[in-house]
């Protein structure tokens, strides 16, 4: 899901454990850790990274209702489970720290992707349908700093752009057959969101608004995207949604907000995110149900930053993930310039971490209920 959702973290990352290109190894039944249910009945599954006690190196992993399963150094973006077969998506790097690839994983066992190991490759987000495995992502057009908006099929690629536009794949959704990804392109010197559906690009808003379109649902035939708007181009944008591409503007707190994951649960529509606080405040990790703005780092937003990337929905408890991290404003404090990153969740609007190490760095990029 995002997405270009790094916010603060250049990660250098090393190799470890897997085997690349893993395409003729039978794909076995996971053994899992043994966690304590986060919903009763279910299993939640969370992507992301954490700082291993090196200090140094960033790991993939995800963790099975809290308990943490390392895939290898690197950083998971994005994860499903589909017939209990685990599918996370992200890159991995060797020991160098500078040379590595975007990936998938089954099951921990690692799979290439056409023109991963190109290091301006970045997968965002993964899907899976009858069997066949869809990866949304970026990679370089070949200029200096363009990007072409892409998605894989089963480690193919398929380009949505070319070097005539710089464009953005946020993330991929399957209905029905058809392979719909979201992203942003721009034109006229505006960001644009927008959708491709099986490659045909559908556009969100004119060139008099910047915007950004990030996670998608579907409900029956009809498509639910995430992202965000910025009318007058001046930093003062706005959460929304569109629905069959009809926005509708989410409330915010401060001067903007953004919605970044979007989950579909009956009639209700969620939606997870952050909206700035006050002057004197920083983000505040946000959901929104309904349309209801529900401010859920609210009472730490004077100490903490929070982003929330992702949300799910089962038996009416809602999982939200992302970031926080405290702000240090003693320039004598050794950690001023290297504050710890906490990956977590909320869990109805209580805050638990996945990594409690006072140096750690690390994200919780997506997650997943079965």
């Amino acid at each position: 899901m995002q997405r270009y959702k790094k916010f603060l973290i250049i990660i250098f990352l090393v190799f470890f454990s897997c085997e690349d290109n893993a395409t003729d190894q039978e794909i076995v039944e996971p053994s899992l850790p043994t966690g304590t249910p986060i919903i009763e009945g279910k299993r939640v599954y969370i992507s992301g990274f954490y700082q291993d006690s090196s200090m140094v190196q960033m790991v993939a992993c995800f963790w099975v209702d809290g308990a943490r399963v390392d895939l290898e150094y690197g950083a998971a973006e994005a994860i499903t489970v589909d017939n209990g077969d685990i599918y996370v998506a992200g890159q991995w790097f060797d020991s160098t720290g500078w040379n590595g690839e975007a990936c998938y994983w089954i099951n921990g066992i690692r799979y290439g992707l056409e023109g991963g190991g190109d290091p301006d490759t970045e997968v965002t987000d993964i899907a899976v349908d009858n069997g066949d495995v869809y990866v949304s992502g970026v990679m370089s057009d070949g200029t200096t700093f363009g990007t072409n908006a892409c998605y894989w099929k089963n480690g193919v690629r398929t380009d949505l752009t070319n070097a005539s536009m710089d464009a953005m794949a946020n993330s991929i959704g399957i209905n029905n057959g058809d392979v719909y990804v979201t992203g942003w392109r721009i034109k006229n010197h505006a960001s644009i969101a927008c959708y491709w559906k099986n490659g045909n690009r559908n556009e969100l808003h004119d060139t008099h608004s910047f915007g950004d379109a990030y996670d998608i649902a579907f409900k029956g035939n009809d498509v639910y995207i995430a992202g965000e708007i910025d009318p007058q181009s001046t930093d003062n944008w706005n959460a929304c949604y569109w629905r069959n591409g009809n926005k509708v503007n989410l409330p915010r707190s401060g001067y903007g907000a953004t919605a970044f994951g979007i989950f579909l649960d009956g009639n209700d529509i969620y939606l997870g995110g952050y909206t700035t606080g006050s002057l004197f405040t920083y983000d505040i990790g946000c959901k929104w149900t309904n349309g209801n703005l529900h401010q859920l780092s609210s009472s730490v937003a004077d100490t903490d930053q929070t982003w929330l990337y992702d949300i799910s929905v089962a038996n009416d408890v809602k999982i939200t993930v992302g970031f926080y991290y405290p702000v240090i404003y003693d320039y004598n404090d050794p950690l001023y310039y290297n504050s710890p990153i906490f990956p977590c969740y909320y869990r109805n609007g209580q805050r638990i971490n996945l990594e409690n190490a006072d140096w750690q760095l690390g994200e919780a990029t997506g997650v997943f209920i079965e």
